[in-house]
């Protein structure tokens, strides 16, 4: 459509001829997906029944009017015809706009699909909400003393910076906010001085902003940040401070390799997992499917079968 306006503005003058194609290239986004309940009416007629009228149970799906068993299509598109549509609205008002953003974009890459479950957006919250507590905590303890951690801190801000950055300009979402739970564990776990830690912590806040920035601007309150964090510059690296105690682990699929990721040396397989599904040859050749296996080999390795 943005192509269709852009070349009619031309014909009618309001755009020079330099502004028929309005975009350099083209990113398509995958779909949001759900399963679909179905059940068979009196008169053999498909009836599809919307996810809030349906109780799952050891993977079964059941009425909850009369407990009767009814069918389940997975990760299907989204579609009114088959009452498998969530409204967004409903996680709002449950959960909070954030919440719903976070889920979205940490889910998968932006060019996949990804299923919409309420396990997951119930997950999201409550990591936002570990967060809000982490901090509110680290203010409580206002009088912890500068140490040797301050430094082990300061790096690993400095290093999810510089990975959180480049994930997001290249539209690795999922990717920027699986670092964001990795330093989030490492502030909840660290021993470093006050100063320190609110340090991290508001780069935390700015490095979340794009993705929760109703909380985002709440914590940058709570640690006593300036103005607005929407109007503060993104947090600069400083790369005097990325050389130590990281690696780069080749990432290998079906025993050839096709890409590589840069990791702090005692990064959890977890987190190593998840950042190298997050890799775009990785994506791209999972084109939208689960791998069969995901073999992290701590420090050296990661291979993964489809």
């Amino acid at each position: 459509y943005s192509r269709f306006f852009a070349r009619a503005m031309h014909i009618t003058g309001h755009l020079p001829e330099s502004s028929k194609e309005p975009f350099n290239a083209l990113f398509t986004q995958g779909m949001v997906t759900h399963a679909i309940y179905k059940s068979v009416g009196g008169d053999g007629r498909d009836i599809f029944h919307y996810p809030e009228e349906v109780e799952l149970r050891e993977g079964k799906a059941f009425l909850t009017k009369n407990g009767k068993e009814v069918e389940i299509t997975p990760s299907a598109k989204m579609s009114k015809s088959k009452n498998n549509v969530v409204d967004p609205v409903n996680i709002v008002n449950a959960y909070g706009a954030d919440t719903a953003r976070w889920f979205v974009l940490s889910d998968s890459p932006p060019e996949r699909d990804v299923e919409w479950t309420a396990s997951g957006a119930e997950a999201a919250y409550k990591h936002l909400s570990r967060v809000y507590r982490i901090i509110k905590e680290i203010i409580a303890k206002s009088n912890t003393p500068s140490n040797d951690e301050d430094l082990d801190l300061q790096k690993e801000m400095h290093r999810t910076i510089h990975d959180v950055t480049q994930a997001i300009e290249s539209f690795g979402f999922n990717a920027a906010i699986a670092r964001l739970y990795a330093f989030t564990n490492t502030l909840a776990k660290s021993q470093a001085g006050t100063e320190a830690k609110i340090s991290a912590a508001k780069i935390l806040a700015q490095l979340m902003s794009p993705m929760t920035p109703h909380l985002s601007e709440e914590l940058w309150e709570i640690l006593g940040g300036e103005s607005l964090i929407s109007q503060q510059s993104w947090p600069m690296v400083d790369e005097t401070l990325l050389t130590d105690d990281t690696i780069i682990m080749p990432i290998q699929i079906n025993g050839k390799r096709r890409g590589q990721i840069e990791v702090q040396k005692d990064l959890s397989s977890d987190v190593i997992e998840r950042l190298a599904l997050a890799e775009t040859a990785v994506a791209k050749a999972l084109n939208g499917t689960d791998p069969k296996k995901v073999i992290v080999v701590p420090g050296r390795i990661v291979n993964v079968v489809i």
